[in-house]
């Protein structure tokens, strides 16, 4: 596993979503990789603290205008 295949997989690991193959692999390059260990601690880190926040629903106007977004998005893609 090459350190950007780990860069796009390391959500999915912190998240425990990926299969004990995968993870091997990841625990695997991060055992030789120091920035990557160093990336993969921050991102645990910051999504522990992410989680510990009190969640608050979405502004009517901000949700309005994501809602617009993704229809204009999702009318582009057909």
């Amino acid at each position: 596993m090459t350190c950007r295949e780990l860069f796009e997989r390391l959500s999915e690991y912190v998240d425990g979503e990926l299969s004990q193959e995968i993870c091997e692999e990841i625990r695997h390059h991060m055992e030789g990789c120091d920035p990557c260990v160093a990336f993969a601690r921050t991102l645990k880190t910051t999504a522990e603290l992410c989680r510990r926040l009190p969640s608050q629903p979405i502004p009517p106007e901000v949700a309005a205008d994501l809602r617009a977004a993704l229809a204009g998005h999702l009318s582009k893609r057909k």
